[in-house]
């Protein structure tokens, strides 16, 4: 006997979905988001990492910071609470490449 998983739309909260959406619409409003929101984290996040300096004296991971906060504020009055954001777990389910471990790097390779 196989368990089908039921539980509410990540976009728009109906319950009873048995997939993250309960259509193409929610689906498509929900990555649209994502999108632009994601935008000025990866401007922000790329100076973090790789123009230090520079990121520090500009304040960056706080700005950071600020922007997830605002993002969340969002969220509790125009979502009802509910995260905008997947499950870390499934991500990185998505793309085990990501928690690889580098152990030696052979130049001339």
């Amino acid at each position: 006997m196989t368990h089908i998983r039921v539980h509410a739309c990540l976009e728009c909260g109906a319950e009873g979905t048995k997939s993250d959406f309960c259509g193409p619409r929610c689906r498509i409003a929900f990555n649209n988001r994502r999108k632009s929101r994601g935008a000025e984290f990866y401007d922000l996040y790329m100076a973090h990492r790789f123009e230090r300096a520079t990121a520090k004296s500009l304040g960056v991971f706080q700005a950071i910071n600020r922007l997830a906060s605002i993002y969340r504020e969002e969220d509790k009055v125009r979502r009802e609470g509910r995260r905008s954001w997947r499950a870390p777990k499934l991500v990185l389910m998505e793309r085990p490449f990501l928690k690889a471990i580098v152990t030696h790097i052979r130049a001339g390779r």
